[in-house]
């Protein structure tokens, strides 16, 4: 008999679950990971087992840790969409000119995921990292996504996820942050004043591809630094030309694409 239509597997949950434990931690032993998942330790034995048979796991004495086969299937999803892969000039051009921490940050099932990374040479490493998922209403890029969303859309997101307090200055409150995505929708650049990491500023402008938001364009760095003119006027001239240049190269990329045809 087949499943009931969208009953998820219990098997495939727990080993996704355990998937995720290795990436948050780094290494774990069995004994470790079932303690925290609450789990029996034969039936995370079996799991990691069966995922170092397929080498999606290796193992050093009692611990394990991601398998570096993992690396092949993030950059299939990382490049798949040709768009995607026109950021990442972007992300190099703008961290070079202001020497801060550059991102393209898409969303992904209501979170925000680090595509594309590069570090100016004053950057400071926060510990984010390519592929970290990120809850979109305490950064610059986030909001400047949600920003360009239907209401509905951002109602259901913080129905699925909430609005936790990562900071002092993180928004909590469903109205305020309506309020503030509607003066981002007006000005066209988002903040984010030591929302997500305190001492870090962030600014966002929203990248579209055919009139609809896939991602946005940011610069982090330390507060000190993210001052007056620079954070008010420079980075966000920067980064509306960018996301300008990237909106441009992909409306042309599509109808040169369109207008492509075979000779046989």
């Amino acid at each position: 008999m087949d499943d009931p239509p969208n009953e998820p597997l219990a098997t495939t949950e727990r080993t996704f679950t355990i998937i995720q434990y290795l990436q948050n931690s780094g290494k774990a032993s069995v004994s470790q990971i079932a303690d925290d998942l609450d789990l029996a330790k034969s039936t995370v034995h079996r799991h990691l087992a069966t995922l170092h048979d397929l080498r999606y796991v290796s193992r050093n004495g009692q611990e394990y840790q991601l398998g570096l086969r993992f690396t092949r299937l993030g950059y299939a999803a990382q490049t798949q969409e040709n768009a995607f892969r026109k950021a990442e000039k972007q992300v190099r051009e703008i961290s070079g000119q202001t020497s801060e921490r550059a991102q393209f940050i898409v969303e992904d099932h209501g979170l925000g995921i680090y595509l594309y990374m590069d570090r100016g040479e004053q950057a400071i490493d926060t510990g984010m990292r390519i592929g970290q998922q990120i809850h979109l209403h305490c950064s610059a890029s986030g909001k400047a996504i949600l920003a360009n969303y239907p209401r509905e859309r951002v109602d259901e997101i913080v129905d699925r996820w909430g609005l936790p307090k990562q900071t002092a200055n993180t928004i909590t409150d469903r109205e305020t942050l309506k309020e503030e995505l509607d003066q981002i929708e007006d000005r066209g650049v988002a903040f984010n004043h030591e929302e997500h990491i305190d001492g870090l500023t962030a600014v966002a402008v929203p990248v579209e591809n055919d009139d609809v938001v896939f991602g946005a364009l940011s610069v982090a760095g330390p507060t000190g630094r993210m001052q007056s003119d620079r954070i008010e006027e420079t980075i966000p001239e920067l980064l509306l030309g960018s996301a300008n240049a990237l909106e441009l190269e992909l409306v042309h990329g599509q109808r040169n694409s369109a207008n492509t045809f075979v000779v046989e």
